[in-house]
């Protein structure tokens, strides 16, 4: 039997935002509108609707891969201020741009979609990694 208490996520990021109440702070209605905005161009772009260059592509699916929490308007920090599951609302991108066949996503030349997983946030100069440790 399932827990009662337990929330079922929507499956899509679009569904988890569509549901999000709009926040009445200006700096908060900014980071949704970015938010919104990143999604926007990888769903036009993925469906054929709206192409956009690959470079814009590629660099907003490095930013919602990202853990770089250190900019104000970085994935995680918009997701931490507006209190959205960042892991979750990225598999749900995930899920849906794989779902509407995501072809302009689709590396050239090879059957694979730009994963927004995150990618390991490198060492700044100076600080010792977990390799260096021990």
């Amino acid at each position: 039997m399932a827990d009662e208490t337990t929330q079922t996520l929507p499956r899509y990021a679009s569904e988890t935002l569509l549901r999000f109440t709009a926040p009445s702070d200006p700096e908060d209605r900014l980071m949704l509108a970015v938010l919104l905005d990143a999604v926007a161009l990888l769903r036009e772009h993925a469906t054929g609707v709206r192409p956009q260059r690959a470079r814009l592509v590629s660099d907003t699916a490095r930013w919602f891969a990202s853990e770089d929490g250190d900019w104000p308007l970085s994935f995680v920090n918009i997701c931490r201020v507006l209190g959205l599951d960042a892991p979750g609302l990225r598999a749900g991108l995930e899920r849906e741009l794989t779902d509407l066949g995501a072809r302009a996503l689709l590396r050239p030349g090879h059957a694979e979609v730009v994963v927004l997983r995150p990618a390991p946030i490198p060492a700044r100069p100076g600080q010792r990694t977990a390799r260096g440790r021990g």
